[in-house]
């Protein structure tokens, strides 16, 4: 009796380890390839997504610049992206900006960031700005998220604060402007 109940432990020990097996956790390598596969958006897609989260009165960039003319400005050789966007205004009192680069690596990502960095500490150290912008400029944000890198300063707010409100108020205006961008950039990746 013994042998028996010992043989049906033995045969239902190897059976729920057969069944088990068979409903394992799925391989971390599928899933990772998978998650690869997940096509994440193009500049395009991108670019159009932060325009529609603008009014045409916000969205004040109408002149794209060249490859050369982005490395000029901002320091960022085309070897270092797969896709860049750059758009400023046409009338120079403006500062409206967008920049969208699609970093080549890990590496190029740094560099592009440093760069768009160092750009947008330059606007913020420039004494010679038209006063209307020296708080547009420091509500300016550098943005990664994915393989892009971001520079923004976009939108208007309205005149009556910009002439009456305090330098904070202004500030966080101008800031709420900029995150309209960020959060269209965000919802791409859901």
């Amino acid at each position: 009796m013994k042998k028996k109940i010992l043989t049906l432990l033995l045969a239902t020990s190897l059976t729920v380890g057969t069944i088990s097996s068979a409903v394992a956790v799925p391989d971390k390598t599928f899933v990772a390839e998978a998650a690869k596969k997940k096509k994440l958006p193009g500049i395009k897609k991108v670019h159009d997504a932060i325009k529609a989260a603008y009014s045409e009165k916000d969205f004040a960039v109408n002149v794209a610049l060249t490859k050369d003319e982005i490395k000029d400005m901002y320091g960022i050789p085309s070897s270092w992206y797969t896709a860049a966007s750059a758009e400023v205004p046409m009338i120079s009192v403006n500062v409206d900006t967008l920049v969208i680069v699609k970093s080549k690596n890990s590496s190029t990502k740094k560099k592009i960031k440093k760069k768009l960095t160092e750009y947008r500490q330059s606007l913020i150290n420039d004494t010679m700005q038209y006063p209307m912008n020296v708080l547009k400029i420091q509500a300016s944000r550098v943005y990664e998220k994915g393989d892009y890198v971001f520079f923004i300063m976009l939108g208007f707010i309205d005149q009556d604060l910009q002439q009456t409100g305090t330098e904070s108020e202004i500030l966080d205006a101008f800031r709420a402007k900029n995150n309209k961008a960020v959060k269209a950039i965000n919802a791409l990746y859901k």
